[in-house]
């Protein structure tokens, strides 16, 4: 037996005590099966008495969402809510609102007009070079900011065969398309028989370079990802998938065996990231989450400004603050846990990206640019530029733009404190300066 506590054990040696007690019982075994978990999910005000307390107005409000919007939440995603406590970000991500059932003109059943880009039903073909084919309208849970909740769930119903058909055929007649993402829904509901006979399929199409998984199920149902798929999976390299995580209190010790099992696979992970208010709309928040990303092996992929779908209003933030975040984060942390912040615009007009603006102004031959740290330098693009007269007393950014100064820093910069603390550190001979030849850093002269 082991000494340390529940949350630090591996997943196979957690105490059933963890669970709500509507599961207490079931066995490990059982437990850590993903078709025992999808045929347990909490779909009605009824399924979720009996894992969380409910008062009566609660129970009524529930209703009369789900008269209008699909609900599914596993066994394994609840118990972390559980966990965690009703109203936490993880309850918001999973539990129907209220707030759902506010109209807004702005808000559509189609926000990203997919429909308009699907020439083949299914399927939405929108940038040059890639496709993007929905297989199912299955998952193991329904988010509450779904860009597709006109479809996820309408049936809970694979693709037919004839329909996987018209995918292939229109992949035939574009030979343009090099890059086919898989989505739903969430391809990975589907049975490993029935994704790797389509994969293989797909895998046929000599055109098709790259294939990519969008799924959540190595977080909303991380006992998916088994030895078994990952092993099919192996088959039909190359793969990519897209995971989509958007608290740090999804990366459990469960979603970490997941991942090291895709990873051990083959498959790259990046994470797709959805900015919701009241959830991640906190720069300590997205700096841990995408921190905690990177030692699971997953990358910050993009962080999506959430989609205008019906029923999300509650979940939308300003630009701006996705704008202030990334601002935050750039230079804070490793650019690898920085994620592509994108808007998914209306119209089908598609994913762009929205950055903090670093360039201040440009001239003949460069430009003024700024940095994390609001230091301002000026920068030559290729060798000598035009020199103006510069008139007398001028400063500030048009100081670097007519090269009357090369730099303007804050007071009191952080790395600038950190030079005076630590002193001067030891400088190259001077023989060894203007020369071409790089000096050996650990045998340096002193002047």
């Amino acid at each position: 037996m082991t000494d340390k506590p529940p949350s630090e054990r591996p997943p196979s040696e957690r105490p059933p005590s963890e669970r709500p007690d509507i599961w207490r019982s079931v066995s490990e075994e059982k437990w850590r099966d993903w078709r025992w978990q999808m045929g347990h999910r909490l779909t009605t005000v009824d399924d979720l008495r009996k894992a969380f307390p409910l008062n009566g107005n609660e129970s009524e409000e529930l209703s009369r969402c789900l008269d209008r919007f699909r609900m599914a939440i596993p066994p394994y995603f609840a118990s972390l809510i559980a966990r965690e406590g009703i109203g936490g970000p993880l309850w918001k991500q999973a539990v129907v609102s209220s707030a759902e059932l506010e109209e807004r003109p702005a808000l559509r059943l189609d926000p990203l007009n997919e429909e308009d880009d699907s020439p083949v039903h299914g399927l939405v073909h929108r940038y040059p070079d890639r496709v993007l084919m929905l297989l199912t309208d299955r998952c193991a849970m329904y988010c509450r900011h779904c860009t597709r909740r006109r479809f996820a769930g309408s049936r809970e119903h694979d693709a037919s065969r004839n329909q996987l058909d018209r995918y292939l055929a229109y992949l035939q007649r574009h030979p343009e398309v090099r890059d086919v993402i898989l989505s739903g829904g969430d391809p990975l509901t589907q049975t490993d028989l029935k994704l790797n006979d389509f994969l293989t399929r797909l895998r046929a199409v000599p055109t098709v370079e790259i294939i990519r998984l969008g799924s959540r199920m190595p977080i909303t149902l991380p006992y998916r990802i088994t030895d078994e798929l990952c092993r099919m999976l192996e088959q039909h390299h190359p793969i990519f998938m897209n995971i989509h995580v958007n608290h740090p209190d999804e990366l459990t010790p469960e979603v970490k065996e997941a991942c090291d099992r895709l990873t051990r696979a083959g498959i790259p992970l990046g994470s797709q990231t959805v900015l919701l208010k009241g959830i991640n709309d906190d720069p300590i928040t997205l700096k841990k989450l995408f921190q905690k990303l990177l030692t699971f092996r997953i990358k910050p992929y993009y962080l999506y400004h959430c989609d205008p779908a019906q029923g999300t209003a509650h979940f939308r933030t300003p630009i701006s603050r996705g704008m202030e975040l990334i601002e935050y984060l750039l230079g804070h942390t490793s650019g690898l846990a920085v994620p592509t912040y994108v808007v998914d615009a209306p119209h089908g007009a598609g994913k762009i990206p929205v950055m903090p603006n670093y360039i201040l102004t440009t001239f003949p031959g460069g430009a003024v640019l700024r940095n994390f740290e609001g230091m301002l330098v000026r920068y030559v693009e290729n060798g000598e530029v035009p020199q103006d007269v510069i008139p007398e007393g001028v400063t500030g950014v048009a100081a670097l733009a007519l090269g009357a100064q090369e730099s303007l820093a804050p007071v009191g910069m952080p790395r600038e404190l950190r030079r005076l603390r630590e002193g001067p550190r030891p400088r190259e001979s001077s023989r060894n300066r203007d020369k071409l030849e790089i000096p050996d850093l650990f045998c340096m002269e002193q002047e």
